[in-house]
């Protein structure tokens, strides 16, 4: 398949296994991370941003097919600038580099966690796209008592509602450009291993997975549906948040719906 794709977190974990499987599959892939990548960039600061895009036109000649905003988790000092701002940051700033393509596709990782808790002022501050606010709003709430998990939640669900505000604008869905996310659960990454190392977290985490077999995930599962969402084959949907999590959000909401 002659596609380019742009993923980013591409060192290890989920976005390491979506690499693995767009290429095994005949497509390019341009990774970004922090070390053992196409494009080494810090994507939780403005300076590490701007060297991704510019070593995305570097080496595609300004001319990609899809998207893979994975990047995420980090400490609790860059746990907005990272998750949030530098993946929207990814999308809008490689999104012009989509137009040539005949099947311009986008997908974020999100996770179960955007379901909550989290805090109302920090994704209003986040969705202002006021990132020295959110900064500070994040600041606020580590000195009131809030842990890494929560800032992390907030800034997942803050993506969350980003991709159901942006996707069916000219820019996205004008341009024939599906944008979506996918949340994971509880899946063996490096990320999780704070939750899969503990016997008792990890005993609490499995009791919410209710599908047989599906705690803990896997890299390559989550490879499989995120790829699919930027292939093609996807033609339709877009705006979506897609929980690939074993059931936990089914359990957790019910009847509702996103």
């Amino acid at each position: 398949m002659d596609r380019t794709y742009v993923v980013t977190g591409a060192a290890s974990g989920i976005g390491a296994a979506t690499a693995q499987y767009l290429r095994e599959r005949g497509s390019r892939v341009i990774g970004s991370d922090l070390h053992d990548a196409d494009v080494v960039a810090d994507l939780a600061t403005i300076e590490g941003r701007a060297k991704l895009i510019d070593g995305v036109i570097r080496l595609s000649g300004a001319r990609i097919d899809a998207i893979v905003a994975n990047a995420g988790g980090g400490p609790a000092e860059t746990m907005l600038a990272l998750n949030f701002f530098g993946s929207v940051a990814t999308l809008e700033g490689l999104r012009p580099m989509l137009a040539a393509s005949h099947a311009p596709r986008a997908v974020m990782v999100s996770s179960v966690a955007s379901l909550g808790p989290t805090d109302p002022g920090l994704i209003e501050a986040c969705l202002s796209m006021d990132e020295p606010r959110a900064i500070a709003a994040g600041r606020d709430a580590i000195a009131a008592g809030k842990g890494p998990l929560d800032l992390y939640g907030s800034s997942k669900h803050a993506l969350n509602c980003w991709c159901r505000r942006v996707a069916g604008k000219p820019d996205w869905a004008g341009a024939g450009i599906s944008l979506n996310v996918v949340a994971p659960g509880f899946v063996d990454t490096p990320a999780a291993a704070y939750i899969l190392s503990d016997p008792e977290r990890r005993a609490t985490a499995g009791r919410m997975v209710p599908m047989r077999g599906g705690f803990p995930g896997r890299p390559e599962q989550m490879a499989a549906i995120l790829a699919w969402c930027v292939s093609p084959e996807n033609s339709l949907m877009t705006g979506q948040i897609l929980f690939v999590d074993g059931g936990v959000e089914c359990s957790l909401r019910g009847e509702r719906s996103w």
